[in-house]
């Protein structure tokens, strides 16, 4: 692990809870596992949704805010979103319904104690989500060779969020983690 590596994680663990208790909640150390959020496998929100961005889990944010967001998919970050009725009906259930309010699952949990009655709108507006990636952000800013220059792309960095897995020790940081070698564990089977 790089030295830069290390010193953010020491930094994240310094500025709230401790790396490992944090990593915890969102580490899935088996697909059935009831940490970090629901994995993605609707096949029309991932057709919808995930063909133009990641599929983010509806466990990042709560129903009223997945709802703001198909509100205005007309001015969707820049883009104009049109689904056709049934879709917009399937997305609609699917992310109101397992929505971090909703959710079983303790990343969502997690990310709801901070949230409250508030509805944020990106994740980003999510006091837990901002604090966990503060100091990459600060990285980022000061380092032009990090390829990933923006936090709307999860895997680029979190190497199994596509499982809904966000485990500290399955990060790696293109330009600035070290690539290990194949010593991730396979999550899907």
């Amino acid at each position: 692990m790089s030295l830069l590596l290390r010193a953010v994680l020491l930094s994240i663990a310094i500025i709230g809870t401790s790396a490992h208790a944090a990593s915890d909640r969102f580490y899935k150390e088996k697909p059935s596992s009831m940490n970090g959020f629901l994995a993605d496998k609707d096949p029309t929100y991932l057709k919808e949704c995930g063909s133009c961005h990641f599929p983010y889990s509806p466990g990042l944010l709560p129903a009223r805010s997945w709802e703001l967001h198909l509100t205005r998919l007309d001015r969707h970050f820049g883009e104009t979103v049109n689904l056709p009725p049934a879709s917009l009906s399937a997305v609609r259930k699917y992310l109101t319904d397992n929505a971090a309010d909703k959710s079983p699952y303790d990343g969502s949990i997690a990310f709801m104690e901070r949230i409250k009655d508030k509805t944020p709108y990106r994740l980003l507006d999510v006091p837990t989500m901002r604090e966990m990636h503060r100091i990459i952000l600060a990285v980022i800013d000061r380092r032009a060779k990090i390829k990933v220059r923006t936090l709307t792309n999860c895997s680029a960095c979190h190497t199994y969020a596509d499982e809904g897995s966000f485990g500290i020790e399955e990060m790696l940081v293109p330009g600035l983690s070290v690539q290990r070698k194949a010593e991730q564990r396979p999550l899907s089977r």
